[in-house]
């Protein structure tokens, strides 16, 4: 993505009738915000000084949050078709991606399509075909617009030795190549559930070759995971 920036000169520079114009290249970055934030809405500071900063432009994909997880898990006691809650996840994240979008001053966009021509307007999605992940559909997002880096948001904030949630002295692992990734891959499919990151995500990003992140809601890089 470019755009011009048109730099005074001195009388000098116009002798011969041009003007000087410098192309600059901007980064575009995909960013899934997962459940973290809509469980910790006092990290919302951190996101917006995030979006400050980053040198370029940004598009949003938003997971559906821990309540809406529970919700799913108690649905399906009543014996619901995976299918069917797939589709309620879906919609329960498009639900979340208005919220932010109002949130972070943002355009809630429903499709992909749309959100190529909003490149520029911090457009913000959620789930779009049941069965997967919004990593996925971040993953998915970030090559078909073709952007510089994928960064997905995690409460733990990165790919760890083992669970850290269940294993104390489990060790972020701060660097992992593409092909290191499969070994992340879990047998669970169930609608919203797909642990640290689902099948077609890692599918995808080993696909892609997409630069892919994995950081926590405080955004720092340097305790996370880069894929690349």
């Amino acid at each position: 993505m470019f755009y011009i920036q048109i730099k005074k000169k001195s009388k000098a520079d116009y002798n011969n009738g041009y003007l000087s114009i410098r192309l600059i290249t901007l980064m575009l970055g995909v960013v899934k915000i997962g459940t973290a934030l809509f469980s910790e809405p006092e990290r919302l500071e951190d996101l917006k000084k995030f979006i400050s900063t980053f040198k370029g432009n940004l598009v949003f994909v938003s997971g559906a949050g821990k309540r809406a997880k529970e919700m799913i898990k108690d649905y399906r006691k009543f014996g619901l078709p995976e299918g069917f809650l797939d589709y309620l996840g879906i919609e329960l994240t498009h639900v979340n991606a208005k919220a932010l979008a109002r949130l972070i001053g943002g355009n809630y966009c429903k499709t992909f399509e749309v959100i190529d021509s909003n490149k520029l307007r911090k457009p913000i999605t959620g789930g779009q075909i049941p069965g997967q992940s919004t990593d996925a559909v971040a993953a998915e997002l970030a090559d078909f617009l073709g952007a510089d880096v994928l960064i997905l948001v995690k409460d733990v904030g990165g790919l760890f030795t083992q669970d850290p949630k269940e294993t104390p002295g489990a060790r972020v692992i701060h660097k992992l190549g593409f092909d290191e990734l499969k070994d992340f891959k879990t047998k669970d499919t169930k609608a919203g559930s797909y642990g640290v990151m689902d099948n077609q995500a890692i599918d995808m990003i080993i696909r892609s070759k997409i630069k892919t992140h994995v950081v926590g809601l405080d955004f720092d890089f340097t305790k996370g995971t880069l894929i690349s």
